[in-house]
């Protein structure tokens, strides 16, 4: 049977090896680390670690946008949402803004803006 508990010092170089072997082209080792709310691991009976967790808020920008309006009103404000949404992240703790876009128009301005790509599928969970 599993155990789970809370990550501890001792920890860290241990983690910073698994990260190194398996995960170093996927996402730094300070990203694990940075701004969580909670990390934690999973052990073996002997203790050893399994799998450890670090559970990250991010920042997510989600839009209501008239399309009746024009383009060149509409980026605009797409502009001045963006200025926006960096000077309130500037002030938090959070360094990237997400936006999950489903319109290839947008994706193109957003991208326009220096929006990436996430690596990986972005994929969710409902907590209830």
């Amino acid at each position: 049977m599993n155990t789970v508990r809370e990550l501890i010092n001792d920890d860290v170089e241990h983690l910073r090896a698994l990260h190194q072997k398996y995960f170093a082209k996927e996402f730094t080792f300070e990203d694990f680390c940075q701004a969580s709310i909670s990390n934690f691991a999973v052990l073996d009976e002997n203790n050893k670690i399994i799998s450890a967790g670090a559970i990250r808020p991010i920042a997510e920008i989600v839009a209501i946008t008239d399309y009746s309006q024009s383009a060149r009103k509409r980026r605009s404000a797409l502009y001045d949402m963006l200025q926006i949404a960096q000077y309130v992240l500037r002030t938090s703790r959070f360094s990237q803004l997400h936006a999950f876009v489903q319109d290839e128009k947008w994706l193109n301005q957003l991208t326009s803006h220096g929006f990436k790509r996430c690596v990986g599928i972005p994929v969710y969970i409902n907590v209830e």
